[in-house]
């Protein structure tokens, strides 16, 4: 099923993985393999796993998705890493790291939209633990503002809106 996956598939699988929650850490080593193309098919399944289930990430886990987001081979992984991250609280031993590669893909001009946008979310919740972020967030911001599509241009202003009134 993974070998060509279509949304169908992909919520065919991730039925599958919520019946047999002891079958996630297969799927879940699946993505980490870095494999393309099935890594990348089954982070799409694992994404809408965890929405539905989202106790079945563990801690080690999670850090292994921040190690991983600087070598994963296909923007894909990287993009349903950012959307997976964000919905959770991050070890501290891996938040550093995680902002910087959240900064990092912010303002690399090769980063997709997406990625972008997840990493404006996961920095700017960060920012509420990490207020000393917030500044330097908004530079980022308003630096890539100028060449950027209209989705991050809309998302970049809402969020210097609320960076500016918390500053």
């Amino acid at each position: 099923i993974l070998s060509e996956m279509s949304k169908v598939n992909t919520l065919f699988v991730r039925d599958i993985i919520i019946n047999n929650p002891q079958m996630f850490n297969d799927l879940f080593k699946i993505v980490v393999a870095n494999e393309e193309p099935i890594s990348r098919r089954a982070i799409w399944s694992m994404d809408y796993c965890l929405e539905n289930q989202n106790n079945l990430l563990t801690d080690s886990q999670k850090i292994q998705l921040i190690d991983m987001l600087e070598s994963f081979s296909h923007e894909g992984l990287i993009r349903h890493s950012l959307r997976i991250l964000f919905r959770y609280n991050i070890p501290q031993s891996h938040q550093g790291k995680l902002i910087t590669i959240c900064f990092d893909l912010l303002l690399n001009p090769k980063s997709s939209i997406a990625s972008k946008a997840w990493s404006m979310d996961i920095l700017y919740k960060f920012s509420k633990q990490v207020p000393e972020i917030k500044s330097e967030l908004k530079i980022a911001i308003e630096f890539q503002l100028e060449n950027t599509s209209a989705g991050i241009k809309n998302k970049s202003i809402r969020l210097l809106t609320k960076l500016n009134k918390e500053l």
